[in-house]
């Protein structure tokens, strides 16, 4: 039988208050990183000396007051600011709590602290070294407890890419999907929820036991559940709970009877607060009716205020622009509604599609 051995681990922490303005003696030349944990409150304990390797006393001593434990992540950005409390009656002793709330939504990584206090009217900073460095090193690790199934957020998928046929027609792909994960008791049903905006045409899900992502592989796989749609429909289409089995990935597809183009590319002027659309490269795969929209942050304007909505008018077989020697439904005229930002500039855009798509897909 194995015995594993445990103990109360302290995450003690020593740093330095040079309060007497001369140079640090103190001579801990490491300051290890400190592992924290997801799931759990993290209490990290504070070591608190002068340059004479004696403990200062945080609650009689007017030297120093309001200890703080600041918490940055990598980019600079403040993870959170935590109250250092004196141990009474031990000196130089501060606890600080990091709550389990605060890292729910950080993935594993490398934090950076920092431990400042006030003197007098002034905040200083307390060293953890000889040399003086006052940032140190937190490690997020975890999760320390184990995540019920139950309480996982769904996986969002919305990254989808189109297949263009012979007759210029585009199919559009999810990305794909894993079935399972590193699970030590793997899953055995997904439920996917798919939203759709405006859409008439066809949504199905493919699945594959490659363990390749290929578009071949999707294709000599299975379609495990369909639904087709005979009007314009903007609502969540949710499956059956699907068996994995022997399954490695699922991928969501899609076609449009609206003419869920591709390729197309405009010039827009600014105007008076208005639009000038021109058909810049026809694309393919469109049909009248379609609409495709350009974010106002595009225009130079602002997303919400100032975006742009083009309806295509007129389409051609030979897709005037668009290098492809099988396009069909080239985009040839347009109309559009929007009001644009203020001044007088030319933009060359693209857009999304917002007629016949899927939007999104959350998988369960």
């Amino acid at each position: 039988m194995q015995k594993i051995s445990q103990y109360l681990y302290s995450n003690r922490i020593e740093l330095l208050a040079d309060l007497a303005t001369f140079n640090v003696e103190f001579t801990n030349v490491y300051q290890r990183p400190i592992k924290i944990y997801k799931g759990v409150d993290n209490v990290l304990e504070f070591d608190i000396k002068n340059a004479d390797q004696k403990r200062l006393d945080l609650i009689n001593s007017p030297a120093i007051d309001n200890i703080k434990l600041n918490v940055i992540d990598a980019s600079g950005f403040e993870v959170g600011v935590y109250d250092i409390t004196p141990q009474a009656p031990t000196k130089g002793i501060g606890i600080a709590t990091i709550p389990a709330a605060d890292l729910e939504d950080f993935t594993a990584q490398f934090f950076r602290y920092s431990v400042t206090c006030d003197k007098g009217l002034d905040e200083i900073l307390l060293y953890g070294d000889t040399r003086f460095s006052a940032l140190g090193t937190l490690e997020l690790v975890g999760p320390a407890k184990g995540i019920n199934k139950a309480d996982l957020e769904p996986r969002v998928y919305d990254t989808f890419t189109a297949e263009i046929d012979l007759k210029g027609v585009p199919t559009w792909h999810s990305s794909a999907i894993p079935a399972t994960f590193y699970e030590a008791d793997k899953r055995s049903t997904l439920q996917f929820d798919i939203d759709v905006l405006g859409l008439t045409g066809n949504v199905w899900i493919e699945a594959t036991k490659s363990t390749t992502i290929t578009a071949e592989a999707f294709k000599a796989g299975d379609t495990v559940h369909s639904f087709s749609n005979s009007e314009d429909q903007t609502a969540t289409l949710t499956s059956p709970a699907l068996t994995i089995g022997d399954y490695k990935y699922f991928r969501v597809s899609y076609s449009s009877q609206l003419g869920n183009g591709i390729g197309a590319s405009f010039s827009v002027q600014l105007d008076n607060n208005s639009y000038v659309v021109q058909v810049r490269s026809g694309g393919t795969g469109y049909a009248v009716g379609s609409q495709i929209k350009v974010l106002g942050s595009v225009l130079g304007g602002t997303d919400g205020v100032n975006d742009l909505i083009i309806t295509v008018t007129g389409t051609d077989g030979s897709t005037t622009g668009y290098v492809s020697s099988y396009s069909i439904s080239g985009i040839t005229s347009v109309s559009w509604t929007g009001t644009a930002a203020t001044g007088s500039s030319t933009y060359v855009v693209t857009g999304k599609n917002i007629t016949g798509t899927v939007d999104k897909i959350s998988v369960n």
